[in-house]
């Protein structure tokens, strides 16, 4: 695999310095490799690219040095376990856990080993924290914290735990633990660098950033008023710990500017059209972060010192299409959507993309199954209904409590719009991965004369519903956005059972038998409803179970099967759009 081969990185992780990185990438054909990449006053460079045998879904890296990298990967029966994967191919057995997996963290190089690493029991009274090394016995333990574990961030050679409420300053070389009561409270850590680290706070009063110097032991309150735009991700502390990077999504585009937090001055870095990951790393030779573009798959991108402008590598021939970004009639106003390939006006096959989430939108960022429809002749409206984020806080806010109301409402619209401006060609089909699949469905069977087909890729039934099958992540989502509450208006409750019976359009159900967020029982009910009302699986609608895939069954690759079979369906012909159908 060469970098022009790449069609996906993910799973970043940066080294306790930020001079190293390390992720999972994909090619085209779908195989997989771990690569690592160490960054310099020139820019990024990728040191190896190996070979990873394993699900990506179910594993993370960590960056060493430049000829090593970390390999934790979860298998059966609960197994977790670390490999040491050498540049050559090599991979050597560190250690195997079962049950509660370990929580890992890139170590301080004052602690002279792999990683750090302490259960994620979430109910433990006591935690302990573990050096990982490769010899004998592989963990070795480096202190004992009162209670579980919230979260860690490395500050120069130590590192501050986050227990319940009470932080602890933690040295990597001796273990000696210090509890840092000024930190205490309701907030979260989002980057360090030295003795100073940025906090988040929990709660809605007050100045959502804090500053803290752990040396001089002061708390600096930072607000930046009207100065950033969107929605604001502060990513990394400079080298000095008094400028943040802060990633800002606008739309569909990432935006980034750096924030003098002494002069209290905004700079605006410049930012090639496309998508911005919410990590970085800031070291004297600038800033870096990964980057992808409508045709560039995600890469490092850097600032160099001083520079006002983010650079990323040139873009390479090849046979990638470009995306960019219109604005549909929406029901409640216009609704800025990603589109790609040909003219949808005229395209003979449409498909309006709906993305997952709920709280998610679609970016300019490199989309592998995007470029497959495209290279099909397949137009892509992938619009950002109402819901998703990025357009201020009331068109994210009124899902809640309204699961499929005012997106499919707006769905419904431009749906009916690209239906006006295509006479004489087929209805557009609707696509949607996992609560865009729930949507996808909603939109087929409420509205059934505007879409020729629908596809349905990990979807569940209903709010409620996922809320009594799905895992504590997902219930701990559906409650925070209210997924429980029933609509009351005249279509009422949003359950995709209670419309099944009108879903009149060609239809592809795909789900993963190890799905970990939607269960494959909600497809598996969806199927059985169907055959009760005389449907026939492979005429009216097809379901497809990926036996060893999870909640990602759509694969990273352009030529996944997965892809593939998504694109194939969409792209046979379907019915014209009729005046009364």
């Amino acid at each position: 695999m060469t970098d022009d081969d790449v069609t996906s990185r993910i799973s970043f992780r940066f080294s306790a310095t930020g001079r190293r990185a390390a992720c999972l990438a994909t090619d085209e054909s779908g195989r997989h490799r771990a690569e690592s990449w160490r960054f310099q006053g020139t820019g990024p460079v990728l040191d190896f690219s190996v070979e990873l045998r394993c699900d990506p879904t179910y594993t993370m890296i960590l960056p060493l040095d430049a000829n090593r990298v970390l390999v934790s990967r979860h298998g059966a029966a609960d197994t977790q376990t670390l490999e040491l994967l050498h540049r050559d191919g090599r991979c050597v057995d560190v250690g195997s856990v079962r049950g509660t997996p370990l929580r890992l963290l890139p170590a301080p190089a004052e602690c002279q080993c792999l990683a750090l690493a302490w259960s994620g029991d979430g109910e433990a009274d006591e935690t302990t924290v573990h050096r990982v090394t490769a010899g004998t016995p592989w963990l070795r333990e480096l202190t004992r914290l009162p209670g579980p574990v919230r979260d860690a961030i490395a500050c120069g050679p130590k590192v501050l735990f986050t227990v319940g409420e009470t932080r602890f300053l933690v040295d990597a070389r001796d273990g000696s633990a210090v509890p840092v009561p000024f930190l205490d409270g309701p907030t979260y850590m989002l980057a360090a660098k030295g003795n100073h680290v940025l906090f988040a706070r929990r709660d809605t009063d007050g100045p959502a950033l804090v500053l803290a110097d752990l040396v001089k032991g002061t708390m600096k309150e930072l607000d930046p008023g009207s100065r950033l735009r969107g929605v604001a991700y502060p990513l990394a502390l400079d080298p000095q710990g008094t400028s943040i990077a802060v990633l800002e999504t606008v739309g569909a585009r990432s935006q980034l500017s750096r924030w003098d937090t002494v002069s209290d001055t905004v700079q605006r870095i410049a930012v090639p059209e496309g998508e911005l990951l919410p990590l970085a790393a800031w070291t004297a030779a600038g800033l870096w972060l990964p980057h992808s573009g409508p045709r560039r798959p995600r890469t490092m991108a850097w600032v160099s010192p001083g520079s006002r402008e983010l650079k990323v590598p040139a873009e390479r021939p090849g046979p990638w299409r470009p995306g960019r970004v219109e604005s549909f009639p929406g029901a409640d106003g216009p609704i800025e959507a990603v589109v790609y390939g040909p003219d949808w006006r005229s395209s003979p096959r449409v498909v309006v993309a709906l993305h997952g989430g709920p709280t998610s939108h679609w970016t300019l960022g490199f989309s592998p199954l995007f470029q497959a429809l495209a290279a099909a002749g397949i137009a892509v409206v992938a619009p950002n209904q109402r819901g998703s984020t990025g357009y201020g806080a009331a068109h994210t806010l009124s899902l809640v409590g309204a699961w499929g109301v005012p997106d499919l409402a707006d769905v419904s619209v431009i749906a009916a719009h690209i239906q006006d401006r295509r006479a004489g060609l087929a209805r557009p089909g609707v696509f949607g991965i996992s609560y865009g699949g729930y949507l996808a469905l909603l939109a087929a069977a409420t509205r059934p004369e505007l879409w020729s087909d629908c596809v349905a890729v990990a979807p569940f039934l209903s709010g409620p519903r996922l809320h009594a099958d799905g895992f504590g992540g997902v219930r701990n989502m559906v409650e925070r956005l209210d997924g429980l509450t029933e609509a009351t208006d005249a279509l009422g409750p949003r359950d995709v059972s209670r419309f099944a019976h009108d879903l009149r359009a060609r239809l592809l159900l795909i789900h993963g038998a190890r799905d970990e967020s939607t269960p494959v029982a909600h497809s598996r009910s969806l199927v059985r409803q169907l055959a009760e009302f005389g449907r026939i699986e492979g005429t009216d609608y097809r379901y497809v179970e990926s036996p060893d895939r999870g909640h990602a069954v759509l694969g990273t690759a352009v030529q996944d099967p997965i892809t593939d079979l998504v694109t194939r369906f969409l792209g046979e012909p379907a019915a014209v759009a009729q005046e009364g159908r």
